[in-house]
């Protein structure tokens, strides 16, 4: 049977020339990513007072963490749904209006159950929002464009990463902790205003009918998971809980693929799982976030309570990750061109996994700083290219439920490398006497620990990606031609 990803009309979502606003729509798109990922960096910085005010461990932190992106990971695949069905403008506004409930939420809050679930509401606005940004880009931009703009919508990753902290650290170190949502209101203000102009509405021309059913299993799935992943930290991982967790996300995966399998629209087509190239980008962006919330929700413990910085401080000290995730960015596409995304997506996983472990090995700033370098280029380097991968897969009409589909991979990612690398954290502070004791110590098998998990993603980008497209003849006219990733079929070489 074939798959209903698998379409000949696969080269562009244009049906005519390229929209004269594309740049200024990828501006709103990548402040839209920004605000998503900003809220991030500022809570990471805020930890350790919120853990100090209220009185909470490292795995009631963890939830207030994973709170946002569990909920996120669990309903990306609906909205993108939603969002092919119903318009993607649509849906990326509502989510900025939601997002902007949820902060407002959390400015109220004065204790952990408030905060989780505050954070809650701004994980369902956020899987709203980025599948949207996604599916908009590829929606306005021409393929030959596009990994161009999908390197400014990772750079705009980066700026979130890098300003989160240090505004998070500015007015934790002169306000109270629930300050930090105060930056996200401005940026959604913008976001709205701007998007309402510039931002161009589509749909697909046939709607897809909903599966709640798969909605609601594959979201069970992410939340026993991560459930589970939470409570080995204090249960340990052969408790009766955390065995039931994982248990239930067994059972619920079965029935999830058994539904799928049957459902004449299903939310996530098995066939297209079965495509190295698809399954190589996938596992590749999953486990590169997991290892990189890890690795910043160790950091940011280690420079507070390791290295006695103050919040603004180690907001400060992360900041130089901007740079180097930007710099990876730009060099993105033209090493995506030259070695294939193989070669983009396994060198950029090799470098952020050499970061985390040169981070295992500082004990002071002057061994952070080059690990950070690597570990940004790493990110910027494998982003783009893996996330262009994906989505070169699909057709146009389906780009919101594929946008998410790869959303749902990193922010998966998000949700267990934070659960991992916490449980690991946890162990090593066991028996402190206050919370962030012992964390100096504990951080170096956290780190480790991360850059193993993105390593292993380095191996698999490595064995199931494509290399560079070699040009052939063509029989008739001898013109250099390429197979194009996403059809099979040849296509003359542009040239340069």
């Amino acid at each position: 049977m074939r798959s209903t990803y698998d379409e000949d009309v696969h080269t562009s979502g244009l049906a005519g020339p390229p929209d004269p606003r594309r740049w200024a729509v990828l501006a709103v798109l990548s402040l839209a990513l920004f605000v998503i990922i900003l809220n991030n960096g500022l809570l990471n910085v805020a930890l350790p007072s919120m853990m100090h005010d209220l009185d909470i461990g490292i795995g009631t932190a963890q939830w207030i963490v994973d709170g946002y992106s569990l909920v996120f990971a669990a309903c990306l695949l609906t909205a993108g749904t939603l969002s092919d069905r119903y318009g993607r403008k649509r849906a990326t506004l509502l989510g900025v209006v939601l997002f902007g409930v949820g902060t407002l939420l959390a400015l109220a809050a004065d204790g952990a159950a408030q905060l989780v679930v505050a954070r809650a509401v701004m994980g369902v606005a956020a899987s709203l929002v980025m599948p949207g940004t996604l599916s908009i880009l590829v929606d306005v931009f021409p393929e030959h464009e596009r990994p161009r703009a999908l390197a400014v919508w990772g750079s705009a990753s980066a700026l979130g990463v890098a300003v989160g902290p240090v505004f998070g650290g500015a007015l934790v170190g002169h306000f109270w902790w629930g300050s930090v949502f105060l930056v996200n209101l401005l940026p959604v203000a913008v976001v709205l205003a701007a998007g309402l102009l510039l931002l161009p509405e589509s749909a697909a021309p046939v709607p897809r009918p909903l599966d709640p059913v798969g909605a609601v299993l594959g979201s069970a799935v992410m939340v026993a998971l991560v459930f589970g992943a939470i409570h080995a930290s204090g249960d340990g991982w052969t408790s009766a809980a955390v065995l039931g967790a994982f248990g239930g996300a067994l059972v619920c995966a079965t029935c999830f693929v058994a539904w799928e399998r049957r459902h004449p629209s299903p939310m996530v087509d098995f066939a297209l799982l079965r495509r190295p190239a698809f399954l190589g980008a996938s596992a590749g962006i999953m486990l590169l976030f997991s290892g990189l919330a890890g690795t910043l929700f160790t950091l940011t413990q280690f420079l507070q309570f390791g290295l006695a910085y103050g919040p603004l401080k180690a907001g400060l000290a992360l900041a130089p990750i901007a740079v180097a995730v930007g710099a990876g960015s730009s060099l993105a596409p033209w090493l995506a061109r030259r070695t294939g995304p193989r070669g983009g997506v396994a060198t950029g996983l090799a470098a952020a996994a050499a970061g985390a472990l040169t981070l295992a090995a500082a004990d002071g700033y002057p061994g952070v700083l080059p690990g950070l370098a690597l570990l940004g280029v790493g990110v910027g380097l494998a982003l783009g290219p893996a996330t262009d991968t994906q989505l070169s897969m699909v057709a146009p009409e389906r780009s919101g439920n594929a946008a998410a589909l790869s959303d749902t991979m990193m922010e998966l990612g998000n949700a267990v490398g934070v659960a991992v690398v916490g449980t690991v954290l946890a162990h090593g502070t066991v028996g402190a006497a206050a919370p962030g004791t012992g964390v100096e110590a504990a951080a170096t098998a956290g780190f480790v620990t991360a850059g193993v998990i993105v390593a292993a993603g380095a191996v698999l980008a490595g064995l199931l990606l494509p290399g560079p497209a070699r040009p052939a003849a063509d029989a008739e006219t001898g013109k250099p031609v390429v197979r194009t990733p996403r059809t099979g079929k040849e296509a003359p070489v542009r040239s340069a």
